[in-house]
């Protein structure tokens, strides 16, 4: 695999028990460093396959490669895998009864084994980079959304991931707090981190991302800049899509 290349997948396909087929053939590589949004309607396999990924879904056929690494092969170690990919979902997930600086540390300290100290100075170095280190000793139900989404942004950086996978992270957001998790997003796109992002908000994508691709019915229909996507899409489905979106 090239070395280059943070993820390829090839003929990846996602069918549920229930008959569903999610994914169909989807092939794709994505390089480090790349902003990568991906969209589509409702229903097009985009969050299946984010979560194929990191293996929180099985494909049922293709393969999947991380850091030139086949993913999906029994007896592999995902939890070692899973320390490398970064996780941000809708609903924020946090740990209600653990205080913010607890989100943040816990993971790093019975993962990576650092000490309370340093584990609290990073847990204060990304509170700062998300605007919340006023929080530290907030509970999540003191938080307003946004708040939390940016918690969940600082807990997932803790553990100095390679990637991270945003998973609709405004989508469960009242308006007027989209923008500020968005902010925080579009820092982390200009530090050269590799980020992999499911969203809804166009304009969004179109001013971070150095590639947008387009989902429709478990397939990608469109991989490409997001000046040919947004401003010169070719495909007829591509272009229905844009068309229908009110706020685009």
């Amino acid at each position: 695999m090239d070395n280059n290349y943070l993820f390829e997948l090839n003929n990846v396909s996602k069918v549920f028990k229930n008959k569903t087929q999610a994914l169909s053939d989807v092939t794709l590589s994505i390089k480090k460093g790349e902003i990568i949004s991906i969209i589509g309607p409702s229903g097009s396999g985009k969050s299946t396959l984010l979560r194929c990924l990191n293996l929180m879904e099985q494909p049922t056929s293709g393969t999947i490669f991380f850091e030139g690494e086949l993913l999906n092969i029994k007896n592999k170690n995902l939890n070692l895998i899973r320390q490398k990919i970064g996780m941000v979902f809708q609903s924020f997930n946090l740990f209600p009864h653990l205080s913010v600086l607890e989100n943040i540390t816990i993971a790093p300290k019975l993962i990576h084994k650092i000490e309370i100290n340093e584990a609290n100075t990073l847990a204060s170095d990304l509170l700062k980079k998300v605007g919340l280190e006023e929080k530290v000793n907030s509970y999540p139900n003191q938080l307003s959304g946004g708040q939390q989404q940016r918690i969940a942004i600082a807990r997932s950086l803790a553990m100095n991931p390679d990637v991270i996978l945003f998973d609709e992270p405004t989508s469960a957001l009242d308006p007027e707090m989209v923008g500020e998790v968005l902010k925080v997003i579009r820092g982390l796109s200009d530090s050269g981190m590799t980020l992999i992002i499911v969203t809804h908000e166009m304009q969004f994508a179109k001013e971070v991302s150095s590639r947008v691709i387009f989902m429709d019915q478990g397939k990608v229909i469109a991989d490409d800049t997001p000046e040919n996507i947004f401003d010169a899409p070719k495909e007829e489905r591509l272009k229905n899509f844009l068309y229908r979106l009110t706020d685009y």
